[in-house]
């Protein structure tokens, strides 16, 4: 085995109230053997010494919002997957995935290629078909395809689709019991339920559904709720009472999922969002999670009614070319703000919404720019107008729907009154890049700039690494990350008065600078920057304990 000194640090335990000390790290395998003063017998011992020159050394970062496991497992130029370099680069050990109710699995051998194809422009394809039905099938099939550790939410959507497909209506008494039985199934290997009130087909859920589902993971282990809110623009304090209340009823936690408030009219309701955030964690244990920035991404197809989008991927397209329904669709995205999360609206108009994504040799030109772009080009030059809609419509059907978006909703001021709260996690949300897609900057940038954030608005370093380490791994009921002899050697040492983010909307994949090096549990994958694919790839997968 392996033993690593890492000499000269500036130790940040993680535990969120030691102050970062000066001392060395002896790394044995893949546990901490020796921390703080190493004696010379031990350092002698060492294979390899990386000079730390006074940089901080903390537990690895915990992204709690990931999209990568499946087009993230794609190798990159560097050979480590796609989004491992992506983690890696900002000194993340640990991804959670199967997020806003859409985990790869459970899911029917007869639906694997619509659910693929709905999964696409979040999560991107693997290389083949789907062969896995369960969570544990899955997990096989992801065994040894990952550099960092990885862990699944059981989705929402992903249960609905087994027992009910993409059916758009609520669910029966007998549907919600048969819904239960999946949970129950396939609960013992994930992290929690997560679901997504805006994506198909939980969006058809109601408040009764969630709160069951939530209750049947709690039979089988602790789990919190972890939500994409119903709205998050006009409608966000409904949307949150409602989620919040099925965590509490299901007997789970609860987290606020990449907490946001989208559309100026709405910045002021973040007070009495904080108010129902502290009568949550009254009651059930909480925490929040943020991708520092004002803006999201998700699926193109966010953009439509929900109507629009249910059945399957040929149903949809088919709706886009349907007179009808077009204009009915085109008149509820430009005049219905309440009855949906109108993302057109919260953002702005058609300027508010950027394209992330296209169908590779279709939309390329269109990459980086509006969907008023999108219009004019059309020759729609009003983009409130019908016309501009129609041609939105018409390059959507063009590009089989595979369009990504980036929703320009936010505001500083309020981002930051979310980044200071000291129960707030981070996530990058990253959508994994690919051909066709120019993805939000979140993916590479969130943690590094978390960090500058933090140094520029003067939030200890300390209080930082147990957000961004720590406390994710204790509200997941995770082994406790924050560094002690024994401790698991996934470590991440980078330069606290220089770490920041280089990359922006249009040019999305710079690298940050300032994360030195990283490693998994004592694997080096990032070493002065350089990325390292070991073999074999030391990720593991991450299953939370039945406490």
């Amino acid at each position: 085995m392996t033993r690593q000194l890492i000499r000269n640090a500036m130790i940040v335990t993680g535990d969120g109230r030691t102050k970062p000390f000066a001392g060395d790290v002896l790394i044995d395998g893949d546990r901490i053997a020796a921390l703080g003063a190493v004696s010379p017998s031990e350092a002698a011992t060492a294979d390899r010494v990386v000079e730390a020159g006074g940089r901080a050394l903390a537990p690895g970062f915990v992204d709690t919002h990931n999209h990568g496991a499946l087009g993230g497992t794609a190798i990159g130029a560097s050979g480590l997957p796609v989004a491992c370099e992506l983690a890696v680069l900002g000194g993340v050990t640990k991804r959670i995935c199967g997020v806003d109710g859409l985990s790869p699995a459970p899911v029917a051998e007869a639906q694997r290629s619509q659910y693929a194809a709905q999964l696409k422009p979040l999560d991107g394809a693997i290389d083949g078909t789907w062969t896995w039905t369960s969570i544990a099938d899955f997990l096989a099939w992801h065994r040894g395809r990952s550099v960092t550790d990885m862990g699944l939410y059981l989705g929402h959507s992903a249960v609905r689709r087994v027992v009910m497909a993409n059916v758009a209506r609520a669910a029966s008494d007998a549907e919600i019991a048969a819904m239960a039985e999946v949970v129950r199934r396939e609960a013992p290997l994930t992290l929690g339920l997560s679901t997504g009130l805006v994506y198909n087909p939980a969006v058809y859920s109601d408040e009764r559904e969630i709160a069951a589902l939530v209750r049947a993971f709690n039979d089988v282990k602790p789990g919190a709720l972890f939500p994409h809110l119903r709205s998050e623009s006009d409608a966000i304090l409904e949307s949150a009472k409602e989620v919040i209340g099925a965590a509490i009823e299901g007997g789970g936690g609860y987290c606020n999922e990449h907490s946001k408030i989208a559309g100026r009219a709405n910045y002021d309701k973040i007070g009495a969002l904080e108010n129902l955030l502290a009568d949550a964690a009254s009651l059930v244990p909480t925490m929040e999670n943020m991708y520092p920035y004002t803006a999201g991404s998700t699926t193109g197809d966010a953009i439509f009614p929900p109507d629009m989008r249910a059945g399957g991927r040929a149903e949809f397209l088919a709706a886009l070319d349907d007179s009808a329904r077009r204009a009915a669709a085109i008149a509820k995205m430009r005049f219905d703000s309440k009855s949906w999360d109108n993302f057109i609206h919260f953002c702005g108009g058609l300027e508010g919404i950027q394209i992330a994504g296209v169908k590779p040799g279709v939309g390329d030109a269109f990459l980086g720019r509006r969907l008023a772009d999108v219009s004019r080009a059309a020759g729609a030059q009003d983009p409130g107008s019908e016309a501009a809609y129609a041609a939105v419509f018409d390059f959507f059907a063009a590009n089989a729907g595979e369009i990504a978006i980036i929703s320009h909703y936010g505001n500083d001021a309020t981002m930051e009154r979310f980044f200071r709260r000291p129960t707030m996690a981070i996530c990058t949300d990253g959508l994994m890049p690919g051909p066709g897609q120019k993805p939000h900057p979140r993916s590479l940038g969130a943690f590094p700039k978390a960090l500058r954030m933090a140094r520029e608005m003067g939030i200890a370093l300390t209080e930082m690494v147990w957000r961004m380490a720590t406390l994710p791994c204790r509200f997941l009921n995770l082994p406790d990350p924050t560094l002690r002899v024994g401790a698991d050697a996934s470590l991440t040492l980078f330069d606290a008065e220089a770490v920041r983010e280089n990359n922006d909307y249009l040019n999305p994949e710079v690298r940050p600078t300032g994360i030195d090096c990283v490693w998994v549990h004592g694997t080096c994958v990032l070493d002065q920057g350089r990325l390292i694919a070991p073999a074999p790839f030391p990720g593991r997968a991450l299953v939370s304990r039945a406490l």
